[in-house]
């Protein structure tokens, strides 16, 4: 048994998280193939942003394990995690208004950078020369992959939600992650900028391999992109399924309404 959970692209085995007296995750067990993409929903409360935060080293675990790529990733920091390509973005936007999209994406380059010490970087030494070219270039690249190439002077407090939406997960994408969790991507966007936001993911999924968590109240938006959803309710596994299992689940349909 093991075995198989270490072989699994990721997986969280049975995960408990704790704070105080209150049970926030209990028992939570979630798989992810190479290249899919999964759906993480439910109502508010129901423990999402806390798994999405244990799995990427934000939150301690009570019990329970967490492998990514055939490692056991429970109890790393998170940029040790980062390094090894799991990636998360944030329900809150992080993007810097005083700084430029292009600088804002290549903030997300730093994984690429543990091997440049504060000496090279104050003596302007080759390497760190090198790395700050190569930064540049693809943090480009992304933001052309996300469909704003044009933006890339423009200061993040003068682009549109949307455009910085698009920014920060091009801040993700530059450190070339294998499993991308967003958390909340859709929030705030209109429609238009949704349908865009569903080309540039399964883009990514297409074209490079990325896996997928994706965490979103908007219904419409995880339903259509993503293959299979799980719904967490009070920090528990309620049911997982495609679109329209989960649309036809009366406990789904109660967790969200309150009622039958």
């Amino acid at each position: 048994m093991s075995k198989d959970r270490e072989s699994t692209f990721f997986r969280s085995h049975e995960l408990v998280v704790s704070f105080g007296g209150l049970t926030a995750l209990n028992r939570v067990s979630i798989a992810v193939r190479e290249k899919e993409i999964k759906g993480l929903i439910g109502p508010n409360g129901a423990g999402k942003t806390t798994f999405i935060n244990t799995v990427t080293g934000y939150n301690p675990t009570h019990s329970g394990e967490i492998f990514f790529q055939g490692e056991n990733i429970t109890g790393l920091k998170p940029h040790e995690i980062a390094r090894r390509g799991l990636i998360r973005t944030f329900q809150k936007r992080g993007i810097l208004p005083s700084l430029t999209a292009l600088e804002n994406v290549m903030m997300g380059y730093h994984r690429f950078m543990v091997e440049v010490t504060i000496w090279q970087i104050g003596l302007c030494l080759k390497r760190f020369r090198t790395i700050e070219k190569e930064a540049i270039l693809r943090a480009r690249e992304v933001l052309e992959s996300v469909g704003i190439p044009d933006v890339w002077d423009h200061f993040a407090k003068d682009l549109s939600f949307g455009q910085q939406t698009l920014v920060e997960i091009a801040r993700a994408l530059i450190s070339r992650p294998k499993l991308l969790i967003l958390d909340e991507p859709a929030a705030g966007l209109s429609s238009s900028e949704r349908e865009h936001l569903m080309e540039v993911l399964k883009r990514l999924v297409s074209e490079h391999g990325v896996a997928l968590i994706i965490s979103d109240h908007i219904m419409d938006f995880v339903m259509e992109i993503c293959e299979n959803l799980v719904v967490l309710n009070f920090g528990e596994i309620l049911t997982e399924g495609s679109g329209n299992q989960i649309r036809a689940h009366q406990g789904v349909l109660e967790a969200y309404l309150g009622g039958g």
